[in-house]
């Protein structure tokens, strides 16, 4: 009987046994993964997702803070700064905190407090105003604060102006100057025509106040133009009376289209006829030859101008074509009748010939009329000349057709070490 009971318990352990061993190679063959060979790859099809899978595969996103965006300013601080503004209110506070614990050494340090404030000023610009002032630096400190007013007179101009009549009083004109320009800039940025008729009702009773409306009023204008309100711009201005705010701000329009199509405002200009002043061109003639010289001269040529105003143009269209076709401005100089008024344009031409060419710089230089600009130009580049090649300076000493006393001074003139107005 006990033989029996073992015998049986025996057996139901060895058939548990194998039970056991069939589920477990069953389970172990379904988990296995199979071999990954490009044929397997490229046979299996792709799994498809549901929109809920797809929904809940996608890593959530980082939560957004100060702390977080200051290690990123590390390395992209204009990508952090731009995702500073997605923070709250609390958010942005703590993030300027740590600014301000930079070390001022820090590059970061400036630019992250005045866009923070700048940031802050939209819901608060008496907080930021005040915070501005724990900056450090004077010049840092004066860029926050046009910062934070900018942005408020853009939200709140009738509050921002309001502020800048009791809180600017005292300020020094310079100061005082750049921070009602700020308000105008944001003003204009969100309402030009209010903000230029703002502008037109400041007090203007002495020099100073008329000064500082004048630039206000460019502000404005330069502002809009900037955001494509060139047509709205030129309205404004061509309806204002005949006097020498109008001619200002023709000049500051004529300046900001030619900046990027001067063939449009040199269009317009001529529509203007005798009203154009000699500043209006002037301004014109002087952008278009930053941008393309030759056609400036070109356009200088069927103009009637008056010898300010080519005086001025002349010179900006030679400073700036010197810097890439010497050849063609030379041309060019020796194709205009003569004139006094050519002078200074023949200096910017000598000056750039100095480094190149000295002897043929020479030749220009003795043909200004001038006598003192002349002179100048001479020993200017003498001195460069007997410099760099003193064995040709010495031949032209010994051959030219002037004055022994002259010929002294060119020979004890110093080479030039710095810049000159006429080459910039």
């Amino acid at each position: 009987m006990i033989l029996k009971k073992i015998l049986l318990g025996l057996f139901v352990w060895l058939a548990s046994v194998g039970v056991a061993y069939y589920f477990g190679t069953t389970i172990q063959s379904a988990s296995t993964p199979e071999p990954i060979t490009p044929e397997v790859v490229a046979a299996k099809p792709a799994p498809t997702l549901t929109g809920e899978a797809i929904v809940k595969a996608e890593p959530s996103a980082p939560t957004l803070t100060a702390s977080s965006l200051l290690a990123l300013s590390q390395d992209d601080l204009a990508e952090a700064l731009r995702q500073a503004s997605d923070l709250d209110e609390a958010g942005k506070r703590e993030l300027l905190a740590e600014a301000f614990a930079l070390p001022e050494t820090d590059y970061r340090r400036s630019r992250m407090i005045r866009d923070l404030l700048g940031e802050i000023a939209k819901t608060a610009p008496l907080d930021a105003l005040a915070m501005a002032e724990e900056v450090g630096s004077l010049r840092d400190t004066q860029r926050a604060r046009e910062s934070i007013l900018e942005t408020w007179a853009g939200n709140d101009p009738t509050a921002a102006l309001a502020w800048a009549q009791t809180s600017l009083a005292n300020e020094p004109l310079r100061s005082q100057t750049s921070q009602m320009l700020a308000i105008f800039r944001g003003y204009a940025g969100a309402n030009p025509q209010a903000a230029f008729s703002s502008a037109l009702a400041m007090q203007a009773d002495t020099v100073a106040q008329k000064r500082l409306q004048n630039y206000a009023l460019e502000e404005v204008i330069t502002t809009q133009i900037s955001n494509g309100g060139l047509l709205g711009a030129k309205l404004q201005v061509e309806q204002l009376e005949d006097g020498s705010t109008k001619s200002s701000l023709m000049s500051e329009l004529v300046d900001r289209w030619a900046s990027y199509d001067p063939e449009g405002a040199a269009a317009y200009v001529e529509t203007l006829g005798d009203n154009a002043s000699s500043s209006v061109k002037s301004r014109l003639l002087g952008e278009w030859a930053e941008k393309d010289p030759a056609a400036a001269a070109a356009w200088l040529n069927e103009q009637d101008f008056d010898e300010r105003t080519l005086r001025n143009a002349s010179t900006a269209i030679i400073r700036e074509w010197t810097r890439y076709d010497m050849a063609a401005s030379a041309e060019w100089l020796n194709s205009q009748p003569a004139s006094d008024a050519l002078d200074r344009a023949v200096m910017s031409y000598t000056y750039r010939a100095a480094q190149e060419d000295p002897a043929s710089a020479m030749t220009w230089a003795q043909s200004i009329g001038n006598g003192w600009m002349r002179n100048r130009m001479m020993s200017h580049v003498a001195g460069n000349w007997k410099n760099d090649d003193p064995q040709a300076f010495q031949s032209f000493i010994e051959t030219a057709e002037i004055e022994d006393d002259q010929k002294k001074k060119l020979q004890e003139a110093e080479a030039s070490t710095g810049g000159s107005r006429y080459s910039r």
